[in-house]
């Protein structure tokens, strides 16, 4: 007679060893696999406004001192919220930057309405089975207005392409969730049917390959069929989520976790939003959890979390803040598009639609466009002086077949930094390895390429602040190469701190494990050691600051 629970921990075993070799095309999904059964990454989802898309986040770095490793934002559907979309994706952009997982998900508006749209009545509201019918089946008119909305969302997740950013995409979450539009439909033309359109919308239509894709479920306790009957098949996901809100009543069970880690594959799996956050006695004994999500507002109710409890799991040494990711490599800007939404200066517009500021919006779809005439320019004030790097042009079918990208600190002097003559296509250019402090970027456009004058969708200019281009590149580094690496762990008696350069005058503070300082002081040089002797055996953070960034190391005492 077979022993069941063994042949399970068995497939367990199995399971963890596909994953733990796995390797995709994502270096962030690869990270997941890399510290699958080991530690989980913390992560905290910013809802509304989109105006202000981290005040989540910046709320757990007040309690912590330290950011969640993951971060992740919502396209939202009131009309503010849309109309601040582009403020969330640069966001995302700057939370890449530093080294965090990007997560997106989108409360949508039915296909039935148009956008935005209400949350009673839209978001949460009902198609009938006819109108269902009509979504899923392509050319229908539904089916064309679902598109329409992909096509909208689809221009914001190209510019986080083109900005090297990969999206772990959470669309039609909580597929089981019966109050949203898209969800409760279990079954073959379910759900899981518009899961499985919208992917291959989105990737073989739109050509979008930097999405991550999250089928999300919520712990219902039907979840053991519920994962049987909304599965849009393994090709369609790359992480398997579960909304852990109590909703059977029991929470973070063993059966929820193996029935997750059962049907994932040997894929990630994560909780996709909680409100409660696991503790770290909980993460060790269900360690397949990739990363969690805090949800918005949630996570501060002091019925669910205390701030020692939310210190607690982010002291753990199995979870992963931002401070201890490897970074994604390149140089990291202090802002993504230091152009975006900044004041503009044109030698003319062709019309009152198609001005200088189109060119700074970040929306790949409007543009400025000149008078027909050569020798014309467009100008952007960063507000501050930065050590540029990069400026990227992307050019409309009215391209300057020669031009000049010209800087200044005062807007009187100019220097030229990049001359491109008889440019051949109307294809983007993304000018690289500048170097060059400036408060004003300028593209001087010399000669035409068609009749018509010169026409950008978008002007983008990235570097760092003045002084910090050493720093910026440092943190950049793998985890091996971090700013900060301590010796011995576990110590005893003295632990030695050894610093890259950029970070010799810091200040260095340890908390215990329940979140309390227990010492700080000036760190002079790139070797620093602490005397620990006092000190009683347990767990500690150490964290590190320059008046610029921080970075975090955890050590044991023993």
């Amino acid at each position: 007679m077979f022993n069941l629970k063994l042949c399970g921990a068995m497939a367990l075993l199995l399971l963890a060893g596909t994953q733990a070799l796995a390797q995709t095309s994502f270096k962030s999904l690869n990270y997941l696999y890399s510290n699958a059964g080991q530690r989980t990454v913390a992560g905290q989802h910013n809802r509304e406004p989109n105006s202000s898309p981290a005040v989540q986040t910046n709320r757990i770095y007040s309690i912590t001192g330290q950011y969640p490793g993951l971060w992740s934002g919502d396209f939202l559907f009131a009309s503010s919220d849309v109309s601040n979309r582009w403020t969330m994706i640069n966001e995302a952009k700057a939370q890449w930057a530093s080294g965090a997982i990007i997560n997106l998900m989108w409360h949508a508006c039915p296909p039935t309405q148009p956008e935005p749209c209400q949350w009673e009545g839209g978001v949460k509201s009902y198609l009938n089975d006819t109108q269902w019918n009509e979504l899923i089946t392509n050319g229908t008119q539904l089916n064309n207005n679902w598109k329409a909305r992909l096509d909208v969302i689809a221009t914001y997740l190209q510019d986080l392409e083109n900005n090297g950013v990969e999206v772990y995409f959470r669309p039609l979450h909580e597929m089981n969730q019966g109050i949203f539009w898209w969800a409760g439909r279990p079954g073959a033309n379910g759900t899981r049917r518009l899961f499985q359109l919208t992917r291959d919308y989105l990737r073989n239509t739109k050509g979008l390959t930097n999405l991550i894709w999250v089928w999300d479920l919520q712990d219902f306790s039907s979840l053991s069929s519920d994962l049987t009957n909304y599965n849009p098949g393994s090709s369609y996901w790359d992480v398997l989520a579960l909304d852990m809100y109590y909703t059977d009543g029991q929470g973070y069970t063993t059966a929820k976790y193996n029935a997750m880690v059962n049907a994932s594959g040997g894929k990630p799996i994560a909780i996709g939003e909680c409100e409660v956050l696991p503790s770290a006695g909980l993460l060790a004994q269900q360690p397949r959890w990739g990363f969690f999500m805090g949800w918005a507002e949630l996570v501060f109710n002091t019925n669910s979390n205390s701030n020692t409890s939310i210190q607690n799991t982010y002291f753990a040494s199995n979870v992963l803040v931002r401070g201890e990711m490897p970074g994604w490599g390149g140089a990291l800007p202090t802002a993504p598009n230091l152009a975006y939404n900044r004041p503009v200066t044109v030698s003319s517009s062709e019309n009152t639609t198609n001005t200088g500021s189109k060119a700074v919006d970040a929306n790949g779809t409007t543009r400025w466009a000149s008078t027909a005439a050569n020798n014309q320019n467009i100008m952007v004030d960063l507000g501050a002086t930065y050590n540029i790097n990069r400026v990227r042009l992307a050019w409309e079918a009215a391209y300057a077949r020669d031009y000049q990208v010209q800087v200044s600190t005062n807007g009187t002097t100019w220097t030229t930094i990049k001359d491109v003559w008889g440019k051949g296509s109307a294809a983007a250019d993304d000018h690289t390895s500048l170097n060059a402090q400036a408060r004003y970027v300028k593209v001087y456009c010399i000669n035409r390429a068609t009749s018509y004058g010169f026409s950008l969708f978008e002007f983008e200019v990235y570097g760092t602040a003045a002084g910090a281009r050493a720093l910026a590149t440092s943190t950049a580094r793998n985890l091996a190469e971090t700013p900060l690496q301590v010796y011995p762990n576990p110590v005893t008696d003295q632990l030695t701190m050894r610093l890259a350069p950029g970070w010799e005058s810091s200040q260095v503070t340890l908390f215990d494990s329940q979140g309390r300082q227990v010492l700080r002081e000036q760190v002079a040089g790139l070797s620093h050691q602490l005397r620990l002797s006092v000190l009683p055996v347990g767990m500690y953070q150490l964290l590190l600051n320059n008046g610029r960034q921080q970075v975090v190391q955890r050590f044991t005492k023993r």
